[in-house]
């Protein structure tokens, strides 16, 4: 508001007598155009919040048409002066200006009073609740892998891990938008910075969660007596007081967030907890090492669903230790980047933002400007339909039609026409339900308390129905929320015995709705660069290249940067975001009039979708394996113990190479490189080609047949093998311990995610997974294709 009012300023001083004729010289229509476009180019290539943005172009339009008619422009700032130079009372602009700031005022009042409804009082208690569920999560998980047999029961823990990742989600954009609540004035800051730290922690366990899942999912329950059961008997106690020194570890890290100070008592007993937790590590380790060796299972597929989760459990335990090292620290880190005045630091956050908000590099890009393209031009059109026509339905230098478009700015992507019939609703309801329930209001006496209490009872109803619809329904909240945005000014109307009510007017407006909303419809329409389902298979040809170079990079040995295993599977994560955001939109029943290809198989892309995002937790864990994860150092440790935890990095770098050494050096590595290369190429080249087939012939796959002959495909080709040949190198190598699986300079047993047993044995079932969950891929075209 504040921009298009500036914009106004700026022309008035330009041109005091606006469009007035001979009396104003300078005046030129094409000059006010080209302003006009520059700033809606510039509101819509922004990356400002979209209400902001269409908010900020409503005012403009508005205030646009007014200055360029001839009857009114150069009057819009007013003539009755006001102590600030050239504001004026009576302008337009400080009514619009002095009004947004009272609505605005007011929202903030609703929002604090009787009860505050704010999403920083509630960071706290979700803290505590998510952390909670993290325990029940762990707690259960242990006790079904440390059961008899198996069960439905991991089926209700799968549910419960799902459901975490999407409360950590809306927690994570709760704290988000606190900072408009708080500024990060006073202590706010570093309570928000905490709550920050604590969330990216639990985000980061998201990982583990899903290795949780594939492990539980693949165990072999054989009954007393078996490997399982003695590798329960031995570490299922380790098991639980490590995951209970982890959970009491954040649970005392999520207190001292609370104030956003954290004191020297706090700092004692978060360093006292992960000192429990470490020797709960070292504990575990002893003993799964142990069982392992007295059952010459150093490395095998017999332990690798209970190699899995034993370590996934230890990995989760270790991120948590290393965030208590975050928070021990946190006083001194925080300290060192802000400044302890508080005014400071909003300065330097509103600078940011607002370098952020005109990033030319996003301003500019080709995607936004499509999109600046396809959301200004109806906008252009309908202005100058009102600068230029008059009569029929029109109304020269009216604003209807292009102020309902700057508010129907939407990045909708392929179901434009969806999405604008459903404006078209809320807006035409907007115009004609308020103009019904005025019509029962008007017989009534303007004097008479019935009319008054029927007049104030229809403007609660009606406002809490469609605000409620607003954020109630996920399908139809933007009908409720035009629906009751356009029925504010039809419903709060005076009563006036001698005036009548101009219907023709109101039903002028809804067919200039309709008319805009057509316009805006066309322009989607023809404007789209592709269908939803040309974008989609598009999309997962790149999702299926980042894949693919993901695993030849772990094969190559890169691990590390942006062309390693680690920079390439964030690369495919983004590409799965996207096209999982895109997949319902290509659903063929959202399609007006179908085309000449046959629906999009949706079903299809989202159970793929669920096998990508399983072989994304094996590239995890591929990740994991190789890369380990040794202990942080501590921030107030000796010198003895600094030196020791360099080595121990030292270490664990040549451990990583030498990982990477042990598998390239057996036989069976070739065989289990070229069977899982293989069979990736082969199932995603057949994805791609299933949901691009769109008519009616019989599908004839080259992919398919190559898939057919292969055998074996659930199965790793060499995996056993590989087992035997590495299991009786390590088997060599125990006499050695010293410079295998402990670390003595140290004095301490190294922890599960440094064993390379375990390592190994991780990698090894992270490619066996892999490989069933491309499988299971193929599985699903066969359900799709069209057969002779």
């Amino acid at each position: 508001t504040f921009c298009a009012i500036f914009n106004i300023y700026v022309l008035t001083i330009l041109l005091p007598k606006g469009p007035k004729g001979e009396s104003e010289p300078r005046y030129r229509e094409w000059m006010l155009w080209l302003d006009l476009t520059i700033v809606l180019v510039l509101f819509l290539a922004t990356k400002a919040d979209t209400n902001t943005m269409m908010y900020g172009m409503s005012c403009t339009v508005c205030l646009m048409l007014h200055f360029m008619n001839p009857n009114i422009g150069g009057t819009t700032i007013g003539t009755y002066e006001s102590p600030i130079p050239y504001v004026h009372w009576d302008g337009e602009t400080t009514v619009t200006m002095l009004t947004t700031i009272a609505g605005c005022v007011l929202a903030i009042i609703a929002t604090v009073f009787p009860r505050p409804l704010l999403n920083i009082r509630n960071v706290h208690s979700d803290a505590e609740e998510i952390i909670k569920g993290i325990d029940q999560i762990f707690t259960e998980a242990i006790h079904y892998w440390a059961g008899s047999s198996s069960g439905p029961k991991r089926y209700a823990v799968y549910a419960k891990m799902k459901l975490l990742n999407t409360a950590v989600r809306r927690v994570k954009q709760n704290l988000a938008d606190s900072y408009w609540e708080t500024f990060d004035q006073c202590n706010y800051g570093k309570i928000r910075k905490l709550y920050g730290l604590l969330y990216h922690a639990i985000e980061r366990n998201s990982d583990e969660v899903y290795l949780l899942k594939a492990s539980t999912n693949n165990l072999n329950f054989d009954g007393e007596g078996s490997i399982h059961a003695e590798i329960v008997k031995q570490v299922r106690e380790p098991l639980y007081r490590l995951k209970t020194s982890a959970i009491n570890t954040m649970k005392q890290c999520g207190k001292a967030c609370k104030d956003g100070d954290i004191s020297q008592e706090e700092r004692a007993s978060i360093l006292m907890w992960r000192k429990e937790l470490q020797m709960a590590q070292q504990d575990l380790s002893s003993k799964f090492q142990h069982v392992t060796e007295t059952s010459s299972q150093l490395c095998s597929e017999a332990i690798a669903a209970e190699s899995l989760f034993v370590f996934s459990i230890s990995k989760w335990a270790q991120e948590s230790a290393d965030f208590a090292l975050e928070m021990f620290s946190f006083e001194e880190t925080y300290a060192a980047v802000h400044s302890e005045y508080g005014f400071i630091n909003f300065w330097k956050i509103a600078f940011d933002q607002l370098m952020s908000t005109f990033d030319p590099r996003v301003a500019f890009s080709k995607g936004q400007m499509h999109y600046v393209f396809v959301n200004l031009m109806p906008v252009l059109l309908t202005f100058a339909i009102s600068m230029n026509v008059s009569g029929s339905v029109f109304e020269r230098y009216g604003s209807t039609m292009p102020s309902l478009l700057t508010l129907l700015v939407s990045k909708e992507h392929g179901i434009a026409f969806i999405t604008n019939a459903q404006r078209l609703t809320g807006v035409v309801f907007g115009h004609t339900l308020p103009l019904l329930v005025m019509s029962g209001i008007s017989m009534m006496d303007c004097d008479s308390t019935l009319r008054f209490v029927c007049h104030m009872a229809s403007i609660f109803t009606f406002f809490f129905m469609f605000t409620f619809m607003y954020y109630a329904s996920d399908q139809w909240s933007s009908v409720g929320c035009l629906i009751a945005a356009y029925g504010v000014f039809p419903l709060f109307v005076r009563c006036d015995p001698d005036a009548t009510v101009d219907y023709g007017s109101h039903y002028k407006d809804i067919a200039q709705v309709i008319i805009a909303i057509m316009l805006k419809i066309c322009f989607s329409n023809v404007f789209s660069r592709a269908e939803p389902r040309d974008d989609a298979v598009h999309l997962l040809k790149q999702l299926n290249e980042s894949a693919k170079k993901a695993f030849a990079a772990f094969f190559e040995g890169k691990i590390q940067g942006e062309d390693g295993l680690q920079g390439l599977r964030e690369a495919m994560y983004n590409k799965f975001s996207e096209l999982e955001t895109l997949c319902p939109k290509t659903d063929p029943s959202l399609a007006i009039v179908p085309g000449a290809r046959t629906p999009f198989k949706t079903a299809l892309l989202e159970a793929a979708l669920g096998h990508y995002r399983l072989i994304l937790s094996d590239l995890d864990q591929l990740s994991s394996a190789m890369t380990g994860h040794g202990l942080k150092q501590n921030p107030g440790a000796s010198a003895a113990e600094k030196e020791a935890a360099i080595q121990l990095q030292i270490e664990t770098a040549k451990q990583e190479e030498a990982l990477f050494s042990i598998m390239q050096s057996q036989k069976a590595w070739t065989t289990v490189k070229a069977d899982l290369t293989e069979t990736i190429d082969v199932t995603f080249s057949l994805l791609e080609v299933v949901l691009n087939h769109c008519s009616e012939e019989p599908l004839k796959a080259d992919q398919a047949e190559k898939l057919a002959r292969l055998s074996k495909v659930n199965k790793l080709d060499g995996l056993t093998d590989f087992y035997a040949q590495v299991s009786e190198q390590l088997t060599k190598e125990l006499d050695h311990r010293a410079h295998s699986d402990f670390f003595h300079a140290s004095g301490e047993v190294r922890l599960i995610t440094q064993l390379r047993r375990t390592r190994l044995t991780v990698v090894m079932n992270a490619l066996s997974l892999a490989l069933k969950h491309s499988s299971s891929i193929s599985a699903a075209c066969f359900d799709h294709i069209i057969y002779e």
